[in-house]
Order: structure tokens, then sequence, then C-alpha cells
């Protein structure tokens, strides 16, 4: 798993990549998005990577693989992650705006208590992910295979599931403002406790 190295001001959260101070406690914020950025784009396997509470703005990551890192409360806007594989990462109270996940790879992988905006997931694999407590909107999710992923206690709103598989999903508690699932296998999915 990431590294597990505190930051050395003593806050308690975990340090960046690369760095002795987390997020909050670098120098120069945008300096550490831009360093971890371009340590994305010159790797094309991506391990153990400390990136939270960062901001990444009009990036491209696709086609890269992403294994057991953290981007907890990171912000994402405009970023593509077409073709990208990722595994056992967190991405908790991240933020994603216009961003795009087209034929990506996406197993065990946590946007627990995320926000998620105009952002379209195609032709992607995403089975054993963790969406709880996530707020979607104007989203859209096409041909994608959820299989066994959580959206317990999600605020869904203005978003469609297109032609998904959707077996073992749970939407328990999920609160659906204006979406529609059309020829997604919903009745395999699971809306009430």
């Amino acid at each position: 798993m990431f590294q597990n190295i505190r930051c050395s001001a003593g806050c308690g959260r975990l340090a960046l990549s690369g760095s002795k101070l987390c997020a909050d406690h670098a120098k120069d914020r945008s300096a550490e998005s831009n360093r971890i950025a371009s340590l994305i784009q010159e790797n094309h396997i991506i391990h153990d990577l400390n990136a939270s509470y960062l901001r990444f703005e009009n990036q491209d990551f696709s086609g890269k693989e992403v294994y057991e890192s953290n981007f907890k409360g990171a912000n994402f806007y405009h970023c593509d992650f077409s073709g990208t594989k990722i595994r056992l990462s967190f991405f908790d109270g991240a933020a994603f705006d216009e961003c795009m996940f087209k034929g990506c790879n996406i197993e065990f992988v946590s946007f627990g208590i995320g926000i998620i905006q105009r952002t379209k997931f195609i032709d992607t694999d995403m089975p054993n992910v963790n969406f709880t407590g996530a707020y979607l909107s104007d989203s859209s999710f096409e041909s994608v295979d959820l299989y066994n992923s959580r959206f317990i206690n999600a605020l869904i709103k203005d978003t469609s599931f297109f032609d998904c598989k959707l077996t073992r999903v749970n939407f328990t508690d999920a609160v659906r403002d204006d979406v529609t699932i059309e020829l997604s296998d919903s009745g395999e999915a699971i809306f009430e406790a």
C-alpha cells in the first residue's frame, strides 16, 4: 500500500509522495500538484502514490496503471482517464468535474463520499467499486459493468445508466432524482434493504 509516512508538521495526515509534508502544510500546494502530475505523466505504472488533497486540472492520465494509491480529497477538473487501469486505490472525498473514463478497468476502488459531476464513464469495467455516500450529478454510465458495486446512501441526480451491468449493484437508501436506467439489467440490482 501507499507510504505510511506522517506529515512532519505533526498534523497526523499522510505526507505526499516524495515530500515530508501533507498538502495542507506544503509551501506551495499548486507546485505539489504539478510535481505529482508530472510524476504520473512520466510513468506508465503508478504504485504506492499518495496524492491526497491535491488539485489536478486539464491533465491527461490516459493509459496509466494505478495500483494501491491514495487520492483522498483530491480534485480532478477536466481530466482524461481513458484506457486507465486502477486497482485497490482510494478516491474517498475526491471531486471529479468534467472528467472522462472511457475503456477503463477500475476494480476494488473507493469513491465514497466523493463528488462526481458532468463526468462520463463509457465502455468501462468497474466491478466492486464503492460509491457509498457519494454525490453524482449530470453524469453518465454507458456500457459499464458495475457488478457488485455500491451506491448505498448516495445522492444520484440527473444521471443515466445506459446498457450497464447492474448485477448485485446496491442502491440501498440512495436518493435517485431524474435517474434513467435504460437497457440495463436493473432487475439484478438491489434497491431496498
